[in-house]
């Protein structure tokens, strides 16, 4: 197989990983800050072995708040996102949570006064019509609850992809991840105590979960998909993306049988419509 072929492969593997996430996380019977304080718990203790033998971690203090910051919208990100599977379908969660380009866009006219491009306003027109249909693709007010709760996902997300992209200019990406992954470990876990979420003890499939969670979505997924950005196109990466969405539905019709409704895949191929057009600003 010839290198080009092989970073295909790659991509198409980290895309299943990617959407083995919401297939584990509905296989759980935890509270989802108890899943989401386990898994960025475990990816953090994976990475830490790649984190110590790397010989330059030299990290700038004015940098630090960033690092923090990333750390909280990445917490804030799974926690809201892996509570919309408890209100709302699979497909419905995982195409709403990959919104997270239209608010990025949204943000950086805001933040960085870069000017909204018409194709973004009708990518929101596209999104919001999508959202309302897929809303009604259920039980009207428990989905709206976990749609909005996925939309708050993507939202928390893009304003963590906007902190990395920032520190991605002057880090490698391995000091990065691992700070930014124990940052977020931290801070959720001082809400689960302070919650009093059960972390211990629980069945021992609840952990083998978790483990899962962290290896396969967590560290393998989302590492190709940064790895493969040397190769790729971020505007390749970001429509390849969107195949998690499709590949999670999948497995939850094989899993689940959680067949999608008429109504929640029209929505769905509205809000897709709206991130492709999108990407390309």
């Amino acid at each position: 197989m010839d290198s080009k072929n092989f970073r295909y492969l790659l991509i198409f593997i980290g895309i299943v990983s990617l959407s083995f996430a919401a297939i584990f996380i509905r296989m759980s019977n935890s509270e989802p800050l108890a899943i989401a304080t386990f898994r960025m718990g475990i990816s953090s203790i994976i990475l830490l072995p790649f984190f110590l033998i790397k010989k330059d971690k030299n990290i700038s203090k004015k940098d630090i708040k960033i690092f923090i910051f990333s750390g909280l919208f990445l917490a804030l990100h799974f926690y809201t996102w892996i509570t919309s599977l408890r209100f709302t379908s699979i497909m419905s969660s995982t195409v709403l949570v990959t919104t997270n380009p239209i608010f990025v866009s949204i943000f950086s006219y805001f933040l960085f006064k870069k000017k909204i491009k018409k194709r973004t306003f009708l990518a929101i027109i596209l999104s919001i019509i999508g959202i309302v249909l897929m809303s009604y693709g259920f039980s009207f007010s428990t989905n709206l609850k976990g749609n909005l709760l996925a939309l708050f996902g993507a939202l928390f997300a893009s304003l963590y992809i906007i902190s990395d992209y920032y520190l991605r200019k002057k880090y490698d990406l391995i000091d990065i991840v691992f700070p930014v992954y124990l940052v977020s470990f931290l801070i959720l876990l001082s809400l689960s105590l302070s919650l009093n979420i059960k972390l211990y003890p629980l069945p021992l499939k609840e952990y083998f979960l978790f483990f899962l969670i962290a290896l396969i979505p967590q560290v393998i997924g989302h590492s190709i998909i940064n790895y493969s950005l040397k190769f790729f196109s971020p505007v390749f990466i970001s429509l390849a993306i969107l195949g998690e969405p499709l590949g999670a539905t999948i497995f939850g019709i094989i899993f689940f049988k959680e067949i999608p409704k008429v109504l929640e895949i029209i929505g769905g191929l509205f809000i897709i419509t709206g991130i492709v057009i999108s990407d390309k600003d």
